[in-house]
Parts: structure tokens; sequence; C-alpha cells
């Protein structure tokens, strides 16, 4: 579902369903406080201040105007249903997950989400108590990166770095932190662990970095799970995603697809392949042997690119969190939806009807259904299908630099 989100003094107030209907906000610039001209007289009103305030207001503009068109978007999603659940398409989510405001506290988060929170929490914890021999040195490497040549520079540099680690599967449910992983080796939520705390340390904001949880595609297992990290710095069109190597293929007992084990595919270049721990290449790095520039020459696992064009782009998004709090994607399939006989048959799309008369559309034709809200002109309307689920979404501020 859609949890309500608190917003800074400066933000624009919150967009909230009243009645069924959508009550769109008035962009504002701080109203707790009295305008410049009530205090200082227009004689003596300093020109740096009237700039602020125009650049506050236009900044509140442009991320309410980021905000809508999310929302928007949002309504137009396809959303992938698993075990009762909806769940929209992760780059269509795109940058709303930025545009709105995490909640924070254990009464504003879903379940899920604060529990997420704390495994991070716990993982930044033991990561300022120990951090791996030749963090240090990583951290300031990317930094010198991002000051000379920018945001997208330095994403590439981190991504590729942490991406040296082999993938190893296996662990428990924990956020390792580096020094962990580092030794050990670790699934998709320890690389995207490794790389956020690798760019926070780096100078980027956490308003810039997104954690996702993303749910199982439809022709996948149903503890397929995936977490990765998004970007979004400042001067970015688009969030960018910094994905994880895949897991070894390994044949499995029984499988007669003619896969074959990773042990026999991985080549000597592939720093998945051989025991835990981070590639030769990487370890040459942490000890300074060689700059960290040179994963950039053959990079390991998949490169940056728009969260459109990422290999996840089409996952269920379940949550989106930092070390600040989350938000929950995830509602509740529309309760008594009326179906038609003939929706039985595997491949038919139907239209279902929910409690409030809002219609759907849902494609069966996958292992888990697929839902789209439909815009007829005698359906209910749009917001009523959201309703329950979409309490209050407030406008987040702009990221910091």
């Amino acid at each position: 579902m859609f949890d309500g989100v608190g917003v800074s003094r400066s933000e624009p107030p919150s967009l909230t369903i009243r009645g069924g209907a959508i009550v769109r906000p008035v962009v504002a610039v701080v109203e707790s406080a009295p305008p410049v001209a009530a205090v200082i007289p227009p004689a003596v009103q300093p020109e740096p201040a009237r700039e602020n305030a125009s650049e506050t207001a236009k900044e509140a503009q442009e991320a309410q105007e980021a905000f809508d068109l999310g929302i928007e978007r949002l309504r137009s999603a396809t959303w992938w249903e698993a075990n009762r659940k909806l769940r929209p398409q992760l780059a269509q989510v795109g940058d709303l997950m930025f545009a709105a405001k995490l909640l924070e506290g254990e009464t504003g988060q879903s379940a899920e989400g604060a529990a997420r929170v704390q495994r991070l929490r716990d993982a930044m914890r033991a990561h300022r108590q120990l951090k791996p021999a030749g963090w240090n040195r990583l951290v300031t490497q990317v930094r010198d990166a991002r000051a000379k040549s920018g945001d997208y520079t330095a994403l590439m540099l981190a991504n590729a770095l942490i991406n040296e680690i082999r993938y190893r599967d296996g662990t428990d449910g924990s956020y390792y932190p580096p020094a962990r992983f580092f030794a050990e080796s670790g699934v998709c939520k320890d690389f995207a662990v490794a790389k956020y705390l690798l760019l926070r340390e780096a100078g980027v904001d956490a308003s810039q970095l997104r954690l996702v949880s993303l749910a199982p595609r439809y022709n996948n297992t149903p503890d397929d799970w995936h977490v990765m990290l998004v970007v979004q710095t400042d001067g970015m069109a688009a969030p960018v995603a910094l994905d994880s190597p895949a897991p070894p293929v390994r044949k499995r007992i029984g499988d007669a697809s003619g896969a074959v084990s990773a042990d026999t595919t991985a080549g000597k270049s592939d720093p998945q392949a051989g025991p835990a721990g981070p590639s030769a290449r990487f370890a040459a790095i942490l000890s300074g042997r060689k700059p960290a520039d040179v994963v950039l020459r053959a990079p390991f696992g998949p490169a940056v690119v728009p969260l459109g064009e990422s290999g996840q782009a089409e996952r269920p998004l379940a949550v989106v969190f930092n070390e600040q709090g989350s938000l929950s994607f995830e509602r509740e399939a529309p309760v008594g939806a009326r179906r038609p006989a003939t929706a039985k048959r595997r491949g038919v799309r139907s239209i279902v009807a929910d409690d409030a008369g809002q219609s759907w559309s849902v494609d069966s034709s996958g292992v888990f259904r697929k839902w789209q809200l439909t815009r007829a002109a005698s359906a209910a309307p749009l917001s009523d299908a959201l309703k329950l689920d979409l309490r209050q979404i407030e406008v987040s501020s702009s990221t910091a630099g």
C-alpha cells in the first residue's frame, strides 16, 4: 500500500484522499514563517532574500510537478499480483520513489519497510565499529572521482568496485556490513548495502539513494526476491540502477535443460569464480597496489544504466528505503472482486470490478496475474481504486548536493 509520509516545513502540503477524491495541494513557499515584507520594510529588503524565496518557490514547484507526474504514471502502471498483493513495475514508479518522502517511525512504515530500515541501520552500526582493510582508500578514490568528473563517474566506479566481490548464496537474512561481505561474499542485498555505504561516505546524500526491494516476476519462483541500489543525484534526468552480478547458474538435481555448473563456465577473468571474498584485482586495489579505476577497464557485472534500461525494470516493486525511512508500494489485491466466468480460462484478459466500483483489466497469461486500472467513462473515479491505500503522500524536498 502507499503509506502516509511526513514532509519538511519547506515542502508543499500533502496530496490527500478525501471522500474518494484527490485533493491537489497548492504549492507555496514556507507558510509557517511570515514573508520577508512583513518583517523588513520594502526599501531595506536585501536582494538575496528575494532571490532565495524565488528559488525556494521554483524548487517546490518542480518537486510538485515531478510528484504529480509520478502519481499519474503510477495510476497507469502495470501491477503484478502475487500472494494477493499488487505491486507496480519498478521502471513505471521511476523517480516517484525520490519525489515522495520516505516514512519514518514504527507507526508510519509498513512492517516490511521498518524491518528493512532496521537491518540497514544495524549494518551501518557494525560498519562504524569495523571497516575492512583498504575501505578508506576506496572512499577517497570514489570521492576524488566525484569531485573531478562528476556524480556519474563516481557511481560507475563504486558500482564496478563492489561488483568485484564474489556472489555467494546461502547467506542469512541480515544485511552484511562491508567487513563481513568482503570476507565471506554475499548476495544482492549485501552488494547493495556496500554500494550504499561507499557512496554515502564519498559524499552522496541519503536523499539521493534508495534501496529497492523487488518481488518475483511472473515467471520466477515465489522466493526470488531482489535488492538493488537506485540513485538520482542533482542534474540526473532519471534514476539509475546499480545492480549486482547475477548468481552463478548451477545445474539442479533432475534438471534436464542442459544447464551446466558455474564451475565449468566461469573463466579466469570472472571475479565470481573461485573462493569467497574479493577478486585478485580488487584485493590489489584494497592494498594500494593498484588504483581503483582499473576496474573500469573491464568492469564485471551490470553497468550503471537508467532505471528503464535495467534488467530489473519490469520487476514488481515492493518497498523503497534508506537509513531515514521507507515507503511501501504494495497494496492488497481488490477484495471481493467480481470475475466473469470466462476469465477463469488461462490467458484471457478480463475486466474486474473492486469494492469501490473501479474496474481493473487483468491479464492472467502469466504465472502471476497483472492488473491495470482502466479509464472507462462509466468507471468510478481513479482515486477510488487507491483510496484505501493511498492515505497521504507528500512531496519530498529537493535532493541535497
